[in-house]
């Protein structure tokens, strides 16, 4: 039985970093009474997902994205309050993404030292190849992935509230949120995303919601399967954030690249097989260290991380809107934040030279409302004294 309590507590966690959003504040009017009435419904196993918002973002590109209503935000941390500690027992070191600790940054930064351990401190012949899924969201079977799921449950946790969490992970998984929700984008852009990268349009028994806490465990409880795998094949140094991973191993003889080539066919038979997923036929890379490792948006070379050719060109873009769109104090406070985050990244690679040219495309005439904190790091609006 799930009690108050542990549902209170879901909720301050909820509450961590957006209790300003509108629907926060919204629903913290009547908080207490929603959340017991909340706390019945699952007990009564009588609860249902409310109403989904759907949009698109563009940047880093077109994707769709569902955000769940804010009660329903509360239950999907509730159960991964729950879940998550069991998956983080079960992952390797080697997945980078939605993990306390580690992220982009830390996936870059153990690919530069995993570099450096394969080839003996650049001294042997080190291939890497990288690999991406293709439209893995939207491409995963979602009764797969809840039957998956629940035998972890059923063999790894318990809680009192076992019964509950096995009920609520399986209601979460095989919701439709496309079946009901409200569409914040227009329809003309929506027509631009191809069919396999919606779900609306990817078909039946297809895909999660990018956007929702549990898709994004789930999805990495999915794919830890692929990192146990290149684990047994003998690659000790592999990394994956999300779909997209990579793997090394010196290779002095033409059979070592053979053997790197021939796991590609076996990861690929083993995606298809037991996980129901594809990797991507064009995003393949197998080449040789020194040329530059792609890899979350960096290249990583011998000595310096770059930052990739997409993420320049859109803080291009943020000083474009910057530069023209700047039009009131509002406008000019969301502009220089979303030119500060793509500094923020920048920060940690080798673009000092990049950062000094993106601060240098800023119009004339803004300087008289902004200027520039540390060596070219972030960009601040001039506090002007009230006569």
């Amino acid at each position: 039985m799930v009690r108050d309590e542990d549902m209170f507590e879901a909720f301050r966690t909820c509450l961590r970093h957006k209790a300003s959003s509108p629907s926060a504040i919204k629903y913290f009017y009547g908080y207490e009474r929603d959340i017991l009435s909340l706390v019945d419904e699952i007990n009564a196993r009588t609860y249902r997902p409310s109403t989904s918002v759907a949009f698109l973002v563009t940047k880093p590109k077109l994707r769709e994205v569902f955000a769940a209503g804010f009660r329903d935000r509360i239950v999907h941390h509730y159960v991964a309050m729950r879940i998550e500690p069991l998956y983080e027992k079960l992952f390797c070191d080697r997945t980078f993404n939605c993990r306390v600790g580690k992220g982009v940054l830390y996936g870059v930064n153990q690919l530069k030292q995993d570099i450096k351990e394969c080839t003996e401190n650049y001294t042997k012949p080190v291939w890497v190849v990288n690999l991406d899924l293709q439209g893995f969201f939207m491409s995963i079977d979602v009764k797969l992935l809840n039957k998956m799921t629940q035998d972890f449950i059923k063999a790894k946790y318990f809680g009192d509230d076992k019964d509950d969490i096995l009920w609520l992970s399986e209601i979460i998984m095989l919701h439709e949120p496309e079946k009901d929700c409200t569409r914040r984008s227009s329809l003309e852009l929506w027509k631009q995303l191809p069919a396999n990268k919606s779900l609306f349009t990817n078909g039946n028994g297809l895909g999660l919601p990018i956007g929702n806490l549990p898709s994004q465990h789930n999805a990495n409880f999915l794919l830890h399967w692929l990192d146990m795998l290149l684990e047994k094949m003998g690659f000790k140094y592999h990394g994956r954030y999300v779909d997209d991973f990579y793997y090394m191993t010196v290779c002095e003889t033409d059979a070592d690249k053979q053997r790197m080539l021939h796991a590609i066919a076996v990861i690929r038979r083993f995606l298809h097989l037991y996980l129901h997923v594809n990797l991507h036929p064009n995003k393949f890379k197998f080449q040789y260290y020194d040329k530059g490792v792609a890899f979350t948006g960096a290249v990583v070379k011998k000595d310096r991380v770059y930052v990739g050719n997409r993420t320049v060109a859109n803080a291009q873009d943020a000083i474009y809107r910057l530069n023209n769109y700047s039009t009131s104090e509002k406008k000019l406070l969301h502009n220089v934040q979303s030119v500060n985050s793509y500094l923020g990244i920048m920060r940690h690679y080798d673009t000092y030279d990049i950062r000094k040219r993106l601060i240098g495309m800023i119009k004339q005439e803004l300087w008289e409302k902004v200027y520039v904190k540390g060596h070219y790091d972030s960009v601040h609006i001039k506090k002007h004294k009230k006569s």
